[in-house]
């Protein structure tokens, strides 16, 4: 704009001067020296006049651009990093690793992938501001841990991401990595003026090999992550061969299943939940098998968890709700209302965060009394660390005619405080303490603890994985409401069930619980039963 006003604004007197000289010579004959000084001095003030004009605009025109790419430049920095460490995020990373893979040579280069280990609980417990402290910090204890010339991101949450390049040998991406444990877990955290945290990190190391795909690195990377929880935590890990096969095994595992629910392959395995006052099946648990085209039946166990990271487990749940509305509904139809009969179905704590679960239950509710015999089951786990998420969710479920327990009771640390104010209906005590029975008077006095409470409280009881007579003949001399177990009765196909059904609707199970009968008796029958399977750890 200068370049191009500034010249004219120079030589804009000289014109004016040309021109007045020029129109007098042609209609009054030569011009005198005043005119033309007069002139001179009208093309110096214009000339004055628009190099002023032509400044300002120009001024102007610069600070419109400057803002221009300012703001351009801080969209670039949003785009490209994390506005509350301001470190580089996932896309920037990405970039960076490929760049760094296509140049490296016979140089060395590795993925750190790492996260915090139980960093939910500092949100729950002291609330988001402490969580985002403790997220500032660590980005400042990673920088300075890791080499200049490494890079830093935050992929979201509490993960975070190095980028090592030029390593001069294997080596030199494990000391890294340990001195970035060490960062994290040698000092607490500070998260308010009297309150500091003790925070401690996971790592997963990947080295480049001769492939240059930055997505296979950081999937290499993530699963020796996991290896390291699985290890103990506070820790970190190198990738093998020996989980490339397993992160092999479990890709095609999480294909396979995410085609189980479509085509048909999930299974609902139900085992009875017997009174202990008169002997009725008072209800079911819905167990979830997998029909494996190639594997087999699998537990739950085997790709349960796989289902929890990947997110499939909300598809997963929505079935199985379905079906056991449908069981519901055909066995009301059938032995009518006063059937009484209950199915018990677990949920997951991605089912019970988000609003799926509150859709699911609507979508199939049937009508009439089959509509209040499902029964929601929550770990106890899910229920001290997201009680408040937890309540909101729980109560719609009451509300709407769903009854709620409470699974694996008795290993949480907040137990009796959050049993005052859940909406709960009954409680499962867990199974370890339920093997103790009759060989550790620990375990003897936290059940008796459990059932005291819980009859106080108006909250029904049921002891799970019951397998011997001495189990039995304990909780109820302590007064259980219900329990289940191989000794009752092992997890079987709705077809099974449906021919005990109709005796139990009779108010006794005779085959399977015999009331007056000594417990040397229970012992035999227990005894001529078929040996147990891998049911034991399928829920």
């Amino acid at each position: 704009m200068r370049a191009r006003v500034v010249p004219w604004a120079v030589a804009s007197p000289l014109v004016v001067v040309g021109v007045v000289a020029l129109a007098q010579r042609l209609f009054e004959g030569p011009p005198s020296l005043a005119t033309l000084l007069a002139a001179l001095c009208g093309g110096l003030v214009s000339a004055l006049l628009l190099l002023l004009l032509a400044v300002r605009s120009a001024e102007r025109v610069d600070e419109e651009a400057r803002q221009r790419q300012d703001l351009l430049d801080a969209a670039l920095r949003q785009a490209l990093h994390d506005p509350l460490t301001d470190l580089g995020n996932r896309q920037l990373f990405t970039d960076r690793l490929q760049h760094a893979l296509a140049r490296r040579g016979s140089r060395g280069c590795a993925v750190l992938y790492l996260d915090l280990d139980g960093f939910k609980k500092v949100n729950d417990t002291h609330g988001h501001a402490a969580g985002d402290a403790v997220l500032i910090e660590v980005a400042h204890r990673l920088r300075a841990a890791v080499r200049p010339e490494d890079t830093v991101s935050r992929f979201g949450g509490d993960e975070f991401a190095v980028l090592c390049e030029d390593l001069a040998d294997d080596l030199t991406a494990s000391r890294i990595a340990e001195r970035v444990v060490s960062s994290i877990a040698d000092r607490p955290v500070t998260v308010g003026p009297d309150r500091s945290l003790s925070i401690t990190p996971s790592v997963g190391i990947a080295l480049a090999s001769d492939e240059g795909d930055a997505s296979k690195l950081l999937r290499r990377a993530d699963a020796a992550l996991y290896r390291a929880k699985e290890g103990g935590k506070a820790r970190s890990e190198l990738f093998d061969e020996h989980m490339q096969a397993q992160a092999v095994d479990a890709s095609q595992t999480e294909v396979d299943l995410a085609m189980a629910v479509e085509q048909g392959q999930l299974r609902l395995h139900y085992q009875p939940i017997v009174d202990l006052t008169d002997g009725h099946v008072q209800g079911v648990e819905a167990l979830l098998r997998w029909q494996h085209p190639r594997r087999g039946l699998l537990h739950p166990g085997d790709f349960v968890p796989l289902a929890e990271r990947t997110g499939l487990i909300v598809p997963i749940g929505q079935w199985v709700i379905r079906e056991a509305w449908r069981t519901l509904s055909e066995w009301y139809a059938r032995e009518g209302d006063d059937c009484g009969f209950t199915v018990s179905v677990n949920v997951s704590p991605r089912q019970l965060a988000g609003g799926q679960l509150l859709d699911a239950v609507a979508a199939e509710q049937p009508p009439g009394a089959a509509g209040g015999a499902l029964l929601v089951e929550v770990s106890e786990e899910l229920l001290v660390t997201d009680a408040n998420a937890g309540f909101s969710t729980l109560h719609a479920l009451r509300m709407m005619g769903v009854r709620v327990g409470v699974d694996d009771f008795g290993r949480g640390v907040s137990s009796l405080s959050h049993l005052q104010t859940m909406p709960v209906d009954h409680v499962k005590v867990d199974r370890h303490f339920i093997a103790g029975l009759g060989r550790r008077r620990q375990d003897e006095a936290v059940v008796a603890g459990i059932i005291g409470m819980a009859r106080n409280m108006g909250v029904g009881v049921i002891a799970e994985g019951v397998e011997t007579p001495e189990q039995l003949g304990a909780l109820r001399r302590m007064g259980c409401d219900a329990a289940q177990g191989f000794l009752l009765a092992h997890p079987g196909p709705v077809l099974d069930l449906d021919r005990a059904l109709p005796e139990a609707t009779t108010g006794m199970l005779h085959d399977v619980l015999d009331l007056d009968r000594a417990s040397g008796d229970l012992g035999a029958r227990a005894a001529a039963r078929p040996a147990l399977t891998g049911d034991t750890a399928a829920r």
